[in-house]
């Protein structure tokens, strides 16, 4: 992300949260019902994330001005941890995780590497698929259903 803002996505956020809402209530499928409150919870993770990210740069902006404070600053921003965690990461499925977290045998090291997985077809998830498309495109966010 270029310009991170987290006021701005939070409001982003919501608006999409508004969208899931409403699709959710007409879902017709339970699988797909499901799939829509964990995107919902996803979603209320992500504004929790990014009110914690507010907090953050509050802190770190009380001491720009000093040679410390402003590396600091600049330093966080070249990539946030909210950056990290919902967008660096790569795509979040809200069915089984796709990401596992591997050390190295031996060496006490450890790295996340991505499992092979399937997508749920879009047919299946009852307009989600549009949602989540348009959620990476408004948040740099990619959510998927997908299975290992």
């Amino acid at each position: 992300m270029t310009e991170f803002n987290p006021v701005e996505l939070i409001s982003k956020v919501e608006r999409m949260r508004g969208k899931v809402l409403a699709s959710h209530c007409a879902c017709k499928i339970a699988f797909a019902r499901d799939l829509h409150g964990k995107l919902l919870e996803k979603l209320d993770a992500m504004v929790a994330a990014l009110h914690s990210e507010i907090d953050t740069e509050c802190e770190l902006a009380a001491h720009k001005g000093t040679p410390d404070g402003e590396a600091w600053y600049e330093l966080y921003y070249i990539c946030t941890s909210f950056e990290r965690r919902w967008i660096e990461s790569g795509p979040i499925s809200l069915l089984d995780s796709i990401l596992e977290f591997v050390i190295a045998e031996g060496e006490g090291e450890g790295c996340l590497a991505g499992l092979d997985y399937t997508e749920v077809p879009a047919r299946e998830l009852e307009g989600l698929s549009e949602i989540m498309d348009e959620i990476a495109r408004g948040t740099g966010v990619r959510f998927i259903a997908a299975r290992v």
